[in-house]
């Protein structure tokens, strides 16, 4: 909980924005526009792509606008103690000016030191100790750059400390990018509403990003839309002021030729109206035919200009071609991607290049479907041509200046129609241009959060609970994976069914004999206790025949086995020590002697008799020993040997009890060899030293039989347990019943 509250204390907090737009013109949401109004359906290049609509509100250079119109690239803060704040628009100083050096591109941090109205003290380096004077509203320069500061009018001054951030333009653009998260809400495949949101540490920011990155997007949908209209303007700007040269041109030579030939009507011949007038609708049939035809001669020169040019091709001219007017929506749609991605990709990237290879592919099909419907249009010609020469065969009576004046008047009808033609195109691409609007609605503006986000206060201070909870008990289970030794009494009773015969606490000194006559200390008493305890298990018996062994060696077996010797002679009780650890003897040793000295080796291979070899303890007299002797080569032969069972048949007769120290039961038989000589068998087992397996092979020899009469003595516990004591009473908890040696 206190490093919990320590993180929320100093941990920078975000706060949310978000926004809801709507892409009018995608997906299945329909055409809901001006433009659908004023002109032609063949203006509409179709619904919009909604993952372009997104790739193109996360761009690069969208976001890069964004961040010059709000000015992002300058960042301030008031320093604290333990952190900073950020100062969006309540700096009391801003940053009028700036330039850098040509090798800086990681920008530039200066820390002022404000105390007064006038001038202030800047640092390059937080660490700095000298701080250059400058005054506000004066340029300055330092680091190879120029800058200048002023006081905000609206803010006051409020001394201390502060650090002015400056970044490229390109790395705070790319930085908002990647936290501007943009997702559809509602059917993926159906709905053109979009989520806006992202995190920043000043809610006003967020909202204010957002925001802006809306009013861009529209701003650049408009230019975007305006392109083919102003290049179909341009188009037909050229072609009527063609035209009206050219009709020029041809009612000054009807007019000629009417004052030349004094001609004062358009009908010379009356009695041939109804010829005339079939000839005059013939006439307008091959007027029509001809605007197609000059529609597709001026289309097919216009795609003539330049293969390797990709320009927006007039799309309001061609209505009475339903085919080719598709083909040229689409080759204009591949036209604006093109240019769009042109912004954020490179020439070499893949989109780019595709959308190349679909505007050739689509470029080839309308130049090919021109010249198709040019041939076409041959046919009808044809027969209308026919037509009127059948006609003008009908009118031999008609002066060869009428007809003349019919061609000149076919001419000027056909100039006519089409500039008219043009002129009513114009105007309504240029209405259409004037209304042009985004095709987006803001359903809902940028809020932000009035509460932070990130992180959440609840869930930290919960998890910090559950966390300050969890660990403890995760690190106690993994150290209980880990732990491969006995680590309490407890868990030695869960592994062995073996009864423990007494505790022994841990002999802190390097003195191997601790059992000393009129001594209190807690290991005296419970070799005491140890010593009670054999005569419960014995039920009274007044000789008694034991083995000490262990499961390895190390487990303190030899200890045991004498200071358990010393505690039973202090007791007036006749006692016998053996070290039948034939293998590696250490009692020797523990009684300031040498244990290949004359022993037990020499007695079962005849050298000596029992007198010989047995020797007494000289601060306990009722103590007496056998040293090993000589390490034999055949230790398990030997104690299998008659000469084994006389040893203990006279030992019998002469003590009250035998301690055999043997070798560990765990590595060898040795043991094994002589339980059937004994009364009873003590395994020792150490605290934190003997391994769980060893008492679980134990437990498994116990359950075989093969550890009669068995019982264990947990050796070697650690003091502030309690491990041992009697009755309750236990040492570290009841030190009265103690004296510390």
């Amino acid at each position: 909980m206190a490093a919990s509250q320590f993180y929320l204390r100093y941990v920078t907090f975000q706060y949310s924005a978000r926004a809801i737009l709507l892409i009018k013109d995608a997906g299945s949401s329909g055409k809901i526009s001006e433009q659908s109004i004023l002109v032609s359906d063949v203006l509409d290049g179709g619904g919009k792509a909604m993952d372009n609509e997104i790739q193109i509100l996360k761009s690069l250079t969208m976001m890069e606008k964004v961040a010059a119109r709000l000015e992002l690239n300058v960042a301030y803060f008031r320093q604290g103690t333990f952190k900073e704040a950020e100062l969006y628009q309540d700096s009391p100083f801003l940053l009028d000016s700036f330039s850098f050096p040509e090798n800086n591109i990681f920008g530039s941090t200066f820390y002022l030191e404000i105390q007064d109205y006038k001038k202030f003290n800047l640092r390059t380096s937080a660490d700095q100790d000298s701080a250059a004077v400058f005054y506000y509203g004066l340029p300055f320069e330092i680091n190879g750059g120029k800058y200048s500061i002023s006081l905000n009018p609206d803010v006051a001054v409020i001394p201390g400390d502060y650090r002015l951030r400056i970044f490229p333009l390109e790395a705070i653009a790319s930085r908002y990018k990647t936290s501007l998260v943009v997702n559809r809400i509602g059917d993926q495949a159906a709905s053109s509403v979009l989520e806006l949101s992202m995190l920043d540490a000043v809610p006003e920011k967020a909202r204010d990003v957002l925001n802006t990155l809306i009013d861009v997007y529209n701003e650049e949908e408009i230019k975007d839309e305006n392109k083919v209209l102003r290049n179909t303007l341009q188009f037909i700007d050229k072609r009527v002021i063609s035209l009206v040269n050219e009709l020029d041109s041809v009612e000054g030579g009807i007019q000629r030729y009417k004052s030349a030939n004094e001609i004062i009507s358009s009908d010379a011949a009356s009695s041939m109206n109804y010829t005339i007038g079939e000839i005059r609708s013939a006439v307008q049939q091959v007027s029509d035919i001809e605007i197609q035809k000059n529609m597709l001669e001026s289309l097919e020169n216009f795609m003539d200009q330049g293969e390797d040019r990709y320009d927006l091709i007039p799309a309001n001219l061609i209505e009475k071609t339903p085919v080719l007017g598709g083909l040229v929506n689409q080759y204009n749609d591949l036209v604006l991607k093109n240019n769009q991605l042109a912004v954020t990709a490179s020439e070499k990237n893949p989109s780019r290049i595709a959308i190349r290879e679909q505007m050739i592919d689509v470029r080839a099909l309308i130049v090919q479907t021109i010249k198709n419907l040019q041939k076409d249009i041959q046919i009808p010609l044809a027969e209308i041509e026919k037509n009127i020469e059948q006609l003008r065969g009908r009118m031999s009576s008609i002066p060869g200046l009428e007809k003349r004046l019919l061609e000149k008047i076919r001419t000027q009808a056909v100039k006519e129609n089409l500039f008219l033609y043009l002129l009513q195109k114009r105007e309504e691409t240029a209405l259409t241009e004037a209304v042009t609007t985004a095709k987006t609605r803001t359903i809902d503006a940028a809020r932000a959060s009035l509460f932070p986000v990130y992180p959440k206060r609840k869930m930290i201070r919960t998890f910090s609970i559950v966390i300050g909870l969890l660990v403890p008990l995760f690190l106690i289970f993994i150290r209980s994976l880990f732990e491969t030794k006995i680590d309490s009494e407890e868990e030695l009773k869960r592994l062995s069914t073996i009864p423990i015969l007494g505790r022994v606490p841990l002999n802190k000194g390097d003195d191997r004999i601790i059992v000393k006559p009129g001594s209190r200390s807690a290991i005296n008493e419970m070799f005491r206790l140890l010593r009670t305890n054999l005569n419960f298990i014995n039920h009274g018996k007044d000789k008694q025949s034991i083995l000490i062994t262990s499961s390895i060696s190390g487990e303190g077996k030899t200890f045991i086995a004498l200071n358990l010797g010393i505690t039973l002679a202090l007791a007036n009780k006749k006692v016998v020590l053996l070290g039948l650890d034939l293998r590696k003897p250490k009692l020797g040793a523990y009684l300031g002697t040498d244990d290949s000295d004359k022993g037990i080796t020499n007695y079962l291979v005849g050298q000596n008799n029992l007198d010989d070899i047995l020797q007494t303890y000289s601060k306990a007299p009722n103590l007496s020993y056998l040293v090993s002797g000589p390490a034999p080569p055949n230790p398990a032969e030997l104690i299998l040997s008659d000469k084994m069972q006389e040893l203990l048949a006279e030992l019998k007769e002469r003590f009250d009890y035998i301690l055999i120290d043997t070798p560990p039961v765990g590595l060898v038989s040795d043991a094994l060899l002589l339980r059937e000589y004994v009364d009873n068998l003590l395994v020792v087992v150490r605290h934190k030293y003997t391994r769980k397996v060893m008492v679980r092979n134990l437990q498994s020899m116990y359950e075989k039989d093969e550890l009669k009469n068995a019982s264990l003595i947990f050796n070697g516990v650690k003091q502030g347990r309690s491990y041992y004591g009697y009755g309750g009473y236990s040492y570290g908890y009841n030190e009265s019943y103690y004296v510390e040696e």
